[in-house]
């Protein structure tokens, strides 16, 4: 089964490269690497918002649902509201490469150089230092635990906790981009190599997952934690999170197999149904229980960099780094 995008929703002219895309309602907000945010109604005009000096290098949906928060390469930390409200959080000295939030402790987490600085309430509290610059950052389903990937291995902090010196998760080798499985027994990190590693908490036990051509540096889980999508290869590479081995010795899932690699991976929000972008521009979503496949968009001129389900699972935005994005109903 195959549809057209542009008969099921609409193209957008994003202006620039989409380095994230977030939904607040019915608009998708996509961070771009002109600086600017733009806004896109399922209808009607887009609107562009100025919120920084260089290229939007991290952005997650603020914890009060209503705002998107944004890091740059000219060192700020910003809010951004669709009706072009733009608040400065914070200035640095390097660039803001990492920004995660939590609903659930009101928290934001920006990872600026060697460090991870903890706000509250728009209120910087405390920071972390760590052994060298983070290649990533990801809290836990409760907001509670902060992974830092950096070289070396992880650290795992009580992020409310200025005083916690963190658990180690040691494993030779640069540690870029990091995922803690929703329940929060496996913290999981792509490295520099091509390849995955994990440890299964408490025990911290080593899980290695090998074989991609290329890095991930896209991680999603299913709703109910069964499942790590990866990017990374010539197929979205899935792998299963049951028992007490979790993928250990088990093959993952390689739906959605082309000829160009996989650059984004995004779950439905309550279905086993999977959205994968490639380096090609193409997009797709994948359903688990048949294999059934719908064409989202056709090749391009840039890879798919943003990729993201509305809250209902009813619209996926999607944007590449040439430029192209789109809002497609599923």
């Amino acid at each position: 089964m195959t549809a057209q995008v542009y008969e099921t929703g609409r193209r957008l002219a994003l202006g620039a490269g989409a380095t994230s895309v977030h939904w607040i309602g019915d608009e998708a907000l996509f961070a771009l690497s002109d600086g600017q945010v733009l806004i896109a109604p399922r209808t009607g005009d887009t609107r562009r918002i100025d919120a920084h000096d260089g290229v939007i290098l991290s952005a997650a949906l603020h914890p009060d649902g209503k705002r998107i928060v944004t890091g740059g390469d000219d060192g700020r930390l910003k809010t951004i509201a669709p009706g072009g409200e733009v608040l400065t959080l914070a200035e640095a000295r390097r660039w803001v490469d990492h920004v995660v939030t939590s609903a659930a402790t009101n928290l934001i987490v920006a990872g600026v150089g060697k460090e991870a600085i903890v706000f509250q309430a728009d209120t910087e509290t405390h920071r972390f230092a760590y052994p060298t610059n983070l290649g990533g950052l990801a809290l836990d389903a409760k907001g509670r635990r902060l992974a830092a990937s950096h070289y070396g291995g992880a650290t795992l902090r009580y992020v409310l906790t200025p005083t916690d010196k963190g658990v180690a998760l040691n494993w030779q080798g640069s540690h870029l981009a990091i995922t803690i499985s929703p329940d929060a027994a496996y913290v999981i990190t792509g490295m520099q190599e091509n390849a995955l590693h994990g440890w299964r908490l408490p025990e911290k036990t080593d899980l290695r997952m090998d074989g991609y051509p290329s890095k991930t540096r896209s991680f999603s889980w299913d709703r109910r934690g069964r499942w790590l999508a990866t990017s990374g290869a010539n197929a979205a590479i899935v792998w299963p999170f049951v028992g007490k081995l979790g993928p250990q010795g088990k093959p993952p899932l390689q739906p959605g197999e082309r000829e160009a690699l996989v650059t984004a991976v995004a779950f439905h929000p309550t279905e086993e149904v999977l959205a994968i972008g490639y380096a090609d521009g193409a997009a797709l979503v994948v359903r688990f229980a048949d294999s059934m496949g719908m064409e989202l968009d056709e090749p391009g001129e840039g890879a798919v960099s943003a990729l993201a389900w509305s809250a209902d699972g009813k619209r996926i935005a999607i944007g590449d780094d040439a430029g192209r994005g789109a809002i497609v109903d599923v």
